[in-house]
């Protein structure tokens, strides 16, 4: 079998936020970058919420996961609202600070579980961790704990966007670059 690489996506399943919520979520985050801390906050245009991150998978796999997903009862629109700010493992020290998912919570962890099962016929790995609606906003490599000053920085403004329908989800590539990644929608699939 000739080698694969080079001919690998990185691709991950995703809901995207209508263009007011990631506005509003920019501006937030702007307003973070004096927390510093080595916190490296997203770019705007990259927020979305992760129902499976695929891995590097051959085309084939993508394709095959694509059709399944076509196939499924996706289980219709899902109303989702965004608030508050935390992290991971905690924010006073996280590894990732992230906003919270409200709204038809029982519905996104079904279809998260619909998403999972697809990519698991087709060869894909099952995500260990439980599945925990966020969107991530920043990551940081170090495990020490942040600066109080940093901590109130964070906390300061509260996120609160109102709900909305999700009516579809996407099948992203995702290229890493020295600037942060390249996401560029693969599929669509209405729910």
């Amino acid at each position: 079998m000739p080698p694969l690489a080079g001919r690998l996506l990185r691709t991950f399943i995703c809901v995207k936020l209508p263009p007011e919520h990631i506005e509003a979520l920019g501006e937030w985050l702007a307003a973070k970058k004096a927390a510093g801390a080595g916190i490296r906050w997203v770019a705007p245009k990259t927020i979305h919420i992760t129902l499976k991150f695929c891995g590097e998978i051959h085309p084939d796999m993508v394709e095959a996961i694509a059709k399944l997903l076509e196939k499924e009862n996706l289980g219709g629109a899902i109303e989702l609202s965004v608030a508050g700010v935390g992290g991971f493992p905690r924010l006073g020290a996280p590894r990732v600070i992230w906003t919270g998912i409200g709204g038809e919570i029982g519905k996104l962890q079904k279809l998260q579980q619909k998403t999972e099962e697809c990519a698991f016929r087709c060869g894909v790995a099952k995500e260990r961790r439980k599945f925990s609606p966020h969107i991530t906003l920043g990551r940081r490599n170090e495990q020490s704990p942040l600066p109080e000053e940093s901590v109130r920085i964070i906390e300061k403004d509260k996120i609160e966007l109102p709900a909305w329908s999700v009516k579809e989800i996407i099948m992203m590539k995702s290229e890493l670059t020295h600037r942060g990644p390249i996401y560029t929608p693969l599929k669509y699939f209405a729910l």
